[in-house]
């Protein structure tokens, strides 16, 4: 690994993050959860988010998966060298202040899974929202020996990808509202 995270500044414009949003508008919406499987859960104490969820096989988003796992296989080359093999799903975010949206610190890996095959390997990160829209709510890692620049990665388009056992956060959003896409490249599972 030559890195601890990486990020592509405004990689998404203002219109493709207007498009995406706009999309996505009439898919179901639902709670946010932590764990997996049969430990899946509402913590509100926790996450407090709304979310949506799209997936692969999604004709309106064919463009946005090629996208995501191009520049995820770049990054992985550049900067992480997992073995990387498919990435199945997007989450669309929704992080409100009037519910204070936040998720605490976490990690992204669920290290015992029902799945014999993969864990998560590489996390990713989309701001789909304009910084003048909202107040708080900064993405934070932690226990990296180097920061991302806050103001940058706040910048509406930028996509950041950091491993998925390193621990970060959404902390609450004080006024207006965030949207953001997270997706997981998965690979076998760590040794």
């Amino acid at each position: 690994m030559l890195g601890e995270w990486c990020y592509f500044k405004s990689h998404f414009s203002k219109s493709e993050c207007e498009q995406i949003l706009e999309l996505s508008k009439n898919y179901e919406e639902k709670e946010s959860t932590i764990g997996t499987g049969q430990t899946n859960k509402i913590d509100t104490n926790f996450r407090r988010s709304k979310l949506k969820f799209i997936q692969e096989t999604d004709p309106n988003f064919t463009t946005l998966f090629n996208r995501i796992w191009n520049l995820g296989i770049r990054a992985n080359k550049d900067w992480f060298k997992f073995h990387l093999e498919k990435l199945d799903f997007i989450q669309l975010a929704k992080y409100d202040s009037k519910d204070q949206g936040e998720y605490k610190r976490h990690h992204d890996i669920f290290y015992m899974n029902d799945d014999p095959y993969y864990h998560r390997k590489l996390s990713c990160i989309v701001q789909l929202t304009d910084p003048t829209e909202y107040e708080g709510g900064d993405f934070v890692l932690f226990n990296t020996s180097q920061h991302p620049d806050k103001n940058e990665i706040r910048q509406q388009g930028t996509v950041i990808f950091f491993p998925s056992f390193i621990e970060h956060c959404a902390n609450p959003v004080t006024n207006g509202v965030r949207y953001s896409l997270a997706s997981w490249i998965e690979g076998p599972k760590w040794k």
